[in-house]
């Protein structure tokens, strides 16, 4: 389900795309009477439904008023998305739900009969909601690897809550660009559309409100205030996993705001394919996001992120340097950052250039910049005479217990071993998509947290890899 204001010039259909409105609303009619067993429910809630006309791929209808559409999101939503998937989404087709501009219920309906109230039940100020002007669109910079990203985030915030980019998610390992990525498209929504009402936050802070709104019984203040945003940034949204308490909280307002069509923008470092111990149906909705990986910066984003700070401190690094530490920081822009962070201190301090030999001693005192070479067939071969498997045995279709750990294993030492994006790793190991592969790499990730056995036979596959390498 989503929904469109009233315009205040109506949009006009022809008499056969009323006609083939009509006919297909007469269909879904049937459908929701059978599955709405109260006779008096569906003459209230559905009978009321009009349908207005299809043009293209879009079905419009009408309810009478806003506060009648908060009813039916919040009490037919699963009965509406049966409906669509059965009838609309097989051809292609978006409902879209108009409403008058007036809140004016219906007659004979009571706002306690609603169970919903549409007033803003807090002030923004009440919540920290902080964008960055430094973490914009401008700042971001660019690559292969976070071309796409890029591109997605910024059609979002061009035009928020518009199809198929209602909900974004962008998942990626940590210190790779999402958070500047979600609060850009935060602060250009507000450049573009200053009407709208945004909201950013991280999920740690969306957790600790609403536990302390809880103790306060404020839980609805706090769902309804959220409920209200145009659009609505969620940060670190593995944060939710094993807090029930607060997934049902999330699921309330992400569906909500999800059915009147606006915009979500949430970040995770897995994507929804990893998540574990997370209720069905924010799965669900999850995975039918909008998703885009940002993938570990490649070394053309890494040459450029360094030549930006030195062009921003106005110190000297020579060529030599910045492809030194371009070479060897692999893993992530803000050790990238921290590092020149380093460089830049001591060239200041001692008013003097830093050439490659005082480079290599100082971060060879504060951070292990330089690391052995592995390759993924070094890693496939360690791992292959470990388990006693066939390499090829690896890149086969086998599911059993024999194959599929240590192919588990090789693909959480690639990815931390070495620049091989998640889709090179899925397309050497003949995975059908990057996501199996993620899938793999949280699990082992998991598994030695808790398994002693698992996590040193690991760590003495690492020794061997390292000492091999070096």
């Amino acid at each position: 389900m989503s929904q469109g204001d009233f315009s205040e010039k109506e949009e006009v259909f022809s008499p056969e795309e009323v006609s083939v409105a009509q006919e297909l609303w007469a269909t879904c009619s049937i459908f929701l009477s059978t599955i709405i067993t109260d006779k008096q429910d569906y003459t209230r809630w559905i009978r009321p439904i009009e349908p207005r006309g299809i043009r293209g791929n879009k079905f419009v209808i009408r309810v009478p008023s806003e506060v009648f559409l908060l009813y039916l999101t919040e009490h037919y939503y699963k009965q509406f998305n049966l409906m669509q998937s059965i009838y609309m989404e097989p051809n292609g087709i978006m409902m879209v739900i108009e409403f008058p501009r007036t809140n004016d219920e219906p007659a004979g309906i009571s706002g306690n009969e609603l169970d919903a109230n549409v007033s803003t039940a807090r002030n923004e100020e009440d919540y920290v909601n902080v964008l960055n002007e430094k973490l914009s669109f401008e700042t971001f910079l660019e690559s292969e690897c976070n071309r796409f990203a890029r591109y997605v985030a910024e059609a979002v915030a061009d035009n928020p809550g518009q199809s198929p980019h209602t909900v974004l998610f962008i998942h990626g390992p940590s210190g790779v660009g999402k958070t500047h990525l979600s609060q850009a498209i935060g602060s250009r929504v507000r450049q573009l559309h200053p009407e709208k009402r945004v909201c950013y936050i991280s999920c740690a802070k969306f957790e600790a409100q609403f536990v302390f709104d809880c103790k306060q019984r404020n839980k609805y203040r706090f769902i309804e205030f959220y409920q209200h945003m145009d659009v609505l940034i969620i940060d670190d949204i593995q944060t939710l996993i094993g807090k029930t308490a607060t997934q049902q909280a999330f699921f309330e307002i992400f569906n909500h705001l999800y059915l009147l069509n606006k915009q979500i923008v949430l970040t995770c470092d897995v994507p929804p394919v990893a998540f574990q111990d997370i209720e069905d149906r924010i799965l669900t909705r999850i995975q039918g996001a909008m998703q885009v990986s940002l993938e570990r910066p490649d070394l053309e984003l890494r040459r450029k992120i360094l030549k930006q700070r030195v062009a921003e401190a106005g110190v000297e690094l020579g060529f030599e340097v910045v492809e030194y530490i371009a070479e060897n920081m692999k893993n992530n822009v803000r050790e990238l950052e921290g590092t020149m962070n380093t460089l830049i201190t001591y060239a200041q301090i001692r008013k003097s250039p830093i050439d490659l030999g005082m480079a290599s001693r100082i971060m060879g005192q504060s951070i292990s910049m330089i690391k052995p070479e592995i390759t993924m067939e070094q890693i496939v071969r360690e791992v292959s005479n470990e388990y006693g498997v066939e390499a090829e045995e690896l890149r086969s279709s086998s599911r059993t217990a024999k194959i599929a750990l240590p192919r588990q294993i090789v693909m959480y030492l690639t990815n931390k071993h070495t620049e091989h994006t998640l889709v090179a790793i899925a397309k050497k190991l003949k995975r059908k998509n990057h996501t199996t592969v993620m899938h793999g790499i949280k699990t082992i990730g998991n598994r030695i947290e808790t398994d002693k056995k698992l996590k040193e036979a690991i760590d003495q596959l690492e020794q061997r890899l390292l000492s091999a390498a070096s």
